[in-house]
Order: structure tokens, then sequence, then C-alpha cells
């Protein structure tokens, strides 16, 4: 091997080298690349699977609502058993991601869920994404690129007190219960109080689901001993048939927003003050921080807006005639 050639290879190894250490270094950071690959990954499966199961769960008795016969009902449903499929999937991936990063990293990416959601939605209606639909859509993205450079978010230790998380289930249990109690007979308030009830729980879900993983540092037998795991069957449950009874009740537009913006909402206060993870504290990065999550939560219900009924192709009104 000639001398030119020794010196190719032991450049490309340093090269190698260089490149590894910079895939370190970015490992190290507040958004390591894998975890925000699994996050995003999390956010397709979930986009994917209400879009499914929102399409099947329309189309049963409204009587069912809430009741645990709406899930064995759907459970013969095809196309809401893909939608299952799908959400576990996204749920393995979330799962993943929250194993090496920070709950406030993790769940507000899961926000991208709905941008992916709103044109899926509109090819199984056979219509065309309007201008109301994507322009929040590029406000929610922006604004969550805006969150998550202010705020930095760091891993912190999930193993809160018992009182902490008696404190948290008491919480959520009063709110959810007030979400469904003041929900209405039917339509957009009954989508958006129901929707906002699985968003809280789904949020607690994904901290418990963090404390699950946690355990699984310890190795495997920790898992079963301990009652994360068990929370996360017992919560994930109550979701699902609130998320179901949101998806009955109306278009996807009234509950998806809702249950899209409250999850990570949830999720931050969590990770900031029960798990003590990093959110950059300064003046400039609150600020930024701040209109982030307000961009969101302007971009989520501006979605959640009655959208105008399409006019049909080729149909023009009349003009007034004159006397």
């Amino acid at each position: 091997m000639s001398v030119h050639s020794l010196i190719g290879h032991g450049v490309a190894l340093l090269d190698v080298g260089h490149l590894y250490d910079r895939l370190r270094a970015l490992d190290r950071t507040y958004a390591p690349p894998g975890v925000v690959l699994a996050s995003l990954a999390a956010a397709a499966c979930y986009a994917l699977s209400a879009v499914l199961q929102q399409s099947a769960a329309a189309e049963q008795d409204p009587e069912l609502s809430l009741r645990p016969g709406l899930l064995f009902l759907l459970l013969r449903r095809r196309r809401w058993l893909l939608g299952i499929v799908a959400g576990v999937a996204g749920y393995a991936f979330q799962f993943v991601a929250l194993r090496r990063g920070a709950l406030a990293l993790v769940q507000p990416l899961l926000v991208a869920s709905l941008v992916i959601a709103l044109p899926l939605s509109a090819v199984m209606e056979h219509r065309r994404l309007s201008r109301l639909e994507w322009l929040p859509g590029l406000l929610i993205i922006s604004s969550l690129a805006l969150f998550l450079i202010a705020a930095r978010p760091g891993r912190g230790a999930p193993r809160a007190s018992d009182t902490a998380w008696a404190v948290l289930g008491l919480l959520t249990l009063i709110a959810v219960a007030a979400c469904v109690l003041n929900a209405g007979p039917s339509g957009a308030r009954r989508a958006l109080l129901l929707g906002a009830g699985a968003g809280l729980l789904f949020g607690v879900t994904g901290a418990v689901t963090e404390a699950t993983g946690h355990l699984l540092n310890h190795g495997i037998g920790q898992v079963f001993t301990h009652w994360p795991p068990y929370a996360v069957v017992v919560v994930g449950v109550g979701g699902l048939l609130l998320n179901q009874s949101a998806f009955q009740a109306g278009a996807l537009r009234w509950s998806l927003p809702v249950i899209t913006i409250l999850e990570p909402l949830v999720a931050i206060a969590i990770g900031e003050l029960m798990f003590s993870e990093h959110i950059a504290t300064g003046a400039l990065a609150r600020v930024g921080e701040i209109l982030g999550l307000i961009g969101m939560v302007i971009g989520i219900f501006m979605l959640a807006r009655p959208q105008p009924p399409a006019t049909p192709a080729g149909l023009v009104q009349d003009a007034p005639q004159g006397a």
C-alpha cells in the first residue's frame, strides 16, 4: 500500500471519528437528534391514528358516548383497529423518546401531529386544505420552534414524591370531572370539553410513561413491582374513552386542537414542577417561551373555528336583478 493510500485511509478514519464526536455532542444537547426523530415519528403515527379513529367513532350512536360499550363496538371496525395500531406505534416511539429526552421536549414535539392530521383528514373527506387551515399550521410549527429554542428543555429526574403524585392525581380527577359534567349533550362544546379532558389525561400519561421508563434503568424486575406501569394502563384507557367520545361528538377540528395543546402544557408543568427538568429562566428566554406557547394556542384554536361551507365547483351565485 502506498504512502498516499495510507494517508487517505488515515484522513477518512479521522473524518469518521470527527463525525462520531459531533454526533455524540449533538446527543448531549437539549434536543438529541434521536429523541427529536422518535418524537416526530410518534406525532405522525398519532396523526394517522386520530384521523382513522375519528372517522370511525363519528358513525356511532351518540347514546354510547362515555360508555365502555363504545369501545367494544369500535373494536369491530377495521378502520378504528388500524387507528389503534397506529396509536400503539406512536406510543412506542414516544416511550423511546422519553427514555432519553425531557418531558418538556418530547411532548411539545407531539403538537406536530395536529399539523399532520389536518391534511390527512382533508384527503379522507375528499376536499382541499383551505388557507384557514394551512396558515394556522405554519403558525403552530413556527411557534413550537420558538418555544423549544427559547426553553432549551433539559432532562430531570422522574422521581417525584408520593405526595406530589397524589396531588397531581387529585387535581387531574377534579379537572377531568369538570370537563365531563359541563360537556353538554352534543356538538362543538361537547367535543371541545371531552377533548380537554382527554388532553389532560394524555399529559399525565406522558409523565407516568417517563417514570416507567426510568424504572427500566434499574432492571425489568423493577417495572412490575412499582405502580407507574399500572397507572399508565388506567389513565391511558380513561384518556382513550374520553378521546373517542370527543371524536364521536363532532368534527376533528373541534376536539383534536384542544387535545393537542393541553397534552404538552400539562407535561411541561409536570416536568418543571415535579421532575426538576431544566427550562431556561432568563428574561429573554421566558419571553420566547411565552410567545411560543401563545402562538401555538392561537394557531390551534384558529383551526378549531367553524370553516365556511365550500361552494361546489362551477356553481356561481346569480346576481340580484334590478327592478
